[in-house]
């Protein structure tokens, strides 16, 4: 079985196809809002108005989703059914419930593997614009000749690379302190005048920079890994927010997107056949990465009384987890002994906000 990673694209509609939408999205609209008025009404066979394929499309999308309340910028879904209801041809993709015979033109980057997941057509600044998710195959690994280790940060930089090989530091992103506490005010105080619409456009910037930075970030780490040939080494931060986390009241504090950014790795490591390695997260700021001696960073900077290294405290986490990492190599240094898990799906796309690059 060909393991896959899940990609989303995002073309224009031609005008000669946009018309069609601009005639479903109005009926399309009342039957949403009508939806969400009467949750119990969950049959297509009470939305005759539209295509029964968007109708239970819109319902799985803003029916089922009890945190929807209202509906601004409608977004028409389509499931693609394995194949059923969105059939891939020469050239582009066909929606017959939507367009008929006539075919949306789109050029995939990536190879699709199988049929088309879905499909959402919404608009944004007069113009129409469908979300394709497919699912395309993973590249075959490398064969790695070390590890870059990789530490996140609420403070300073939003992520520091260590090359162990080598001793390279990159410091990655701006820091999104001064940013989240900017943020933080604004919303305190539109929360406090009650302007709940500016409230939510300020969260979309943030969300959209956020989003921007970790793409930007991850991109720059997954470049240098692939043109090194290198493996990358994460901290495995999936239990900081259960009870009894040392860490978890310091996490609910930062606003960052950390498991975005680990999510964007991911992907695009398996699309370059990059290893991803999760390693424990426990004192890699405190640990010397030279002697191993632990010790408390004062701020950010680390000095280890034991052998009298200083470093930067990110820089310091960034060699131990990449030591830990490195670990997993066997005596010569291959990557078939490397035991990495298995990345797995990295999810279904949000309402065709985000897209793979």
């Amino acid at each position: 079985m060909t393991e896959t990673v899940l990609r989303v694209w995002k073309v224009k509609v031609p005008s000669r196809l946009a018309l069609r939408l601009e005639d479903l999205h109005a009926p399309s609209l009342l039957v949403a809002r009508r939806m969400l008025k009467n949750r119990h009404e969950s049959s297509s066979s009470f939305y005759h108005e539209i295509p029964c394929v968007i109708s239970k499309s819109l319902i799985d999308k803003y029916q089922r989703n009890r945190r929807c309340k209202n509906i601004r910028n409608l977004v028409l879904p389509v499931c693609g059914d394995k194949g059923k209801q969105i059939k891939l041809v020469d050239g582009g993709i066909r929606v017959p419930a939507i367009f008929h015979k006539e075919v949306l033109p789109i050029v995939f980057p990536l190879p699709v593997h199988g049929f088309i997941r879905c499909v959402e057509f919404f608009k944004r600044e007069g113009q129409w614009y469908a979300s394709v998710c497919y699912n395309t195959p993973k590249a075959k690994t490398i064969d790695c000749c070390g590890v870059v280790g990789v530490d996140r940060n609420s403070v300073g930089n939003i992520a520091v690379m260590a090359d162990v090989q080598t001793g390279k530091v990159l410091k990655l992103g701006f820091s999104p302190a001064p940013t989240k506490r900017a943020m933080r005010g604004r919303r305190s105080n539109l929360q406090r005048a009650r302007k709940f619409r500016l409230l939510a456009k300020i969260r979309r910037r943030q969300r959209r920079r956020m989003t921007h930075e970790n793409h930007r970030v991850s991109k720059s780490i997954v470049n240098y890994a692939a043109e090194h040939r290198l493996a990358v080494a994460i901290e495995n931060l999936a239990g900081v927010r259960k009870p009894g986390s040392r860490i978890r009241k310091y996490s609910e504090k930062n606003q960052w997107a950390f498991a975005q950014l680990e999510t964007f790795l991911r992907y695009k490591c398996a699309l370059r056949g990059i290893p991803v390695i999760a390693v424990n997260p426990a004192y890699t700021s405190q640990d010397c990465s030279r002697c191993g001696s632990r010790h408390k960073p004062s701020g950010k900077i680390f000095h280890c009384a034991t052998c009298g290294h200083n470093s930067h405290r990110d820089v310091n986490a960034a060699y131990n987890i990449g030591a830990r990492a490195l670990s997993v190599f066997t005596t010569g240094g291959s990557s078939s002994g490397l035991n990495v898990s298995g990345l797995g799906p990295i999810g279904s796309p949000q309402g065709g906000k985000e897209f793979a690059s």
